[in-house]
């Protein structure tokens, strides 16, 4: 009920009080005390939400607001506890705030939503939340929020997972992000990095492309950095907004050493080098032995 109208049904329930006071005998003190009651229930402080029980989920690192709205609030006052089991912690009493952590604070908002804010939300702050008005009995709203954790993955271009991944010198990186269990991607912000430096379209290096798809809980982001060379070759980030981020190791390595670029951990035998001189003298070493051991 709007409070104009509120406030009007108020006052026509008062006036029905005098008239009935002021006919004496003709009513009964139960009538008159019914009607008094009447008066305080259409003017007492309620949560204009349709549910007072609700669960809240936000993605680690971010701010959220938890809402409490409240109509016909006189004198009394709105509080924010946090439960944990049996305790109950008081974070703000009206319009102060009363936790040691900074973080939280309370943040009206007129005309009605004593609103609790909680920046950079960490694994901790998951729990149950109230809103509490100093009525009798008080009315209470109850919040219970969840921190939800991204989970990211560095992919190929075939899809393969990846921690570590040699490229040939010429070729192109391609790689792929892919976030999810977010509550909603839209207010994702992806970014890639080459060490310390940010790899986007203006990039010093040139020939870099970064695309970006953000759809309900999933993120997406394609990088692509063409003619490889050998100063390419490093750590690689996905960065998620700041929160988080993961990593691979990128080898950009010269056409020479084929076996390096399959994946080969241990070094390549260059075909130009001594090592073909050296396997055959240590071939015709062992069959010497071998003869000398059978004329024996």
């Amino acid at each position: 009920m709007p409070r104009r109208r509120r406030h009007f049904v108020a006052f026509c329930l008062q006036l029905l009080i005098l008239l009935l006071q002021h006919a004496g005998g003709s009513f009964s003190k139960s009538d008159t005390d019914a009607v008094a009651t009447s008066v305080a229930a259409v003017d007492q402080p309620r949560f204009s939400h349709e549910q007072q029980n609700v669960n809240i989920s936000v993605q680690r690192g971010s701010s959220v607001h938890l809402h409490c709205k409240v109509t016909g609030l006189r004198d009394q006052s709105v509080a924010w506890y946090r439960r944990k089991g049996s305790e109950i912690h008081l974070i703000t009493w009206g319009f102060q705030t009363y936790h040691n952590d900074d973080r939280f604070s309370l943040t009206f908002d007129h005309p009605q939503d004593w609103r609790l804010r909680i920046k950079y939300v960490q694994d901790r702050d998951e729990g149950t939340y109230e809103c509490q008005v100093s009525t009798y009995p008080p009315l209470t709203r109850t919040i219970h929020l969840h921190v939800v954790v991204p989970a990211i993955q560095i992919l190929d271009d075939r899809g393969v997972v990846l921690t570590e991944k040699f490229y040939k010198s010429g070729s192109t990186i391609e790689l792929q992000c892919v976030v999810a269990n977010v509550p909603t991607a839209s207010s994702l912000q992806l970014a890639w990095y080459h060490g310390d430096n940010r790899l986007n379209y203006d990039a010093r290096r040139g020939g870099v492309s970064v695309k970006t798809e953000l759809r309900g809980t999933l993120a997406k982001s394609w990088l692509r950095v063409g003619d490889a060379k050998t100063e390419d070759s490093g750590i690689y980030y996905c960065n998620v907004t700041e929160l988080s981020a993961t990593s691979v190791t990128i080898h950009v390595v010269p056409e020479k050493y084929p076996a390096a670029i399959q994946g080969a951990r241990s070094p390549t035998i260059d075909q130009g080098g001594p090592w073909p001189c050296l396997l055959i003298c240590l071939v015709h070493a062992l069959l010497s032995l071998f003869r000398l051991s059978s004329h024996r």
